[in-house]
């Protein structure tokens, strides 16, 4: 019988395979222009629902203070939501700039970081060592922002985001 962890990672990974694949039209052009499997949606949507909703400032207060096995467990999701985001950010999909950013070796290089920064933040969570949890939440901002930067520099970035808009009256 697998245990829980494996049993998660197992899912994790048949799902990200499913979609792709799935997704595949056997080689035909896809939507973005390039060959080979396309995501049906474009990356940003990647971006939005599974690496930004796991890494919400929401996330970042309970990161550093999980109180429960439940907590711990959500972590660990949260994580490998970040893991399956970055290797599906490798993929184009069917948004207007998507073939080229992933034709990009920069784009293709941080993708791959985003990946291993969730790889980094599963083991952490499960070694449930605080610092390295905080260590693999810096390297993924970091992460995040050199692609931001790079490729979508209109996107706030994380010290915008902690300030209060500004409010016209």
């Amino acid at each position: 019988m697998l245990s829980g962890t494996k049993l998660v990672r197992g899912l994790v990974t048949a799902v990200a395979l499913v979609t792709v694949t799935a997704c595949s039209d056997s080689g035909a052009p896809s939507q973005s222009g390039s060959q080979g499997p396309a995501l049906p949606v474009s990356l940003n949507d990647v971006m939005v629902a599974m690496v930004n909703k796991a890494t919400d400032p929401a996330w970042t207060s309970v990161w550093n203070n999980p109180q429960s096995d439940r907590d711990w467990r959500e972590l660990e999701h949260l994580a490998f939501q970040v893991q399956v985001g970055g290797g599906l950010m490798q993929v184009a999909g069917t948004g207007p700039m998507d073939a080229e950013w992933v034709a990009d070796p920069e784009w293709q290089r941080l993708a791959a970081q985003l990946e291993q920064d969730g790889i980094r933040a599963v083991n952490a969570v499960r070694s449930r060592n605080i610092e390295l949890m905080q260590r693999a939440g810096g390297q993924l901002i970091e992460t995040c922002e050199s692609c931001h930067q790079r490729f979508a520099d209109d996107l706030p970035q994380l010290d915008q985001m902690t300030e209060a808009p500004a409010v016209s009256l």
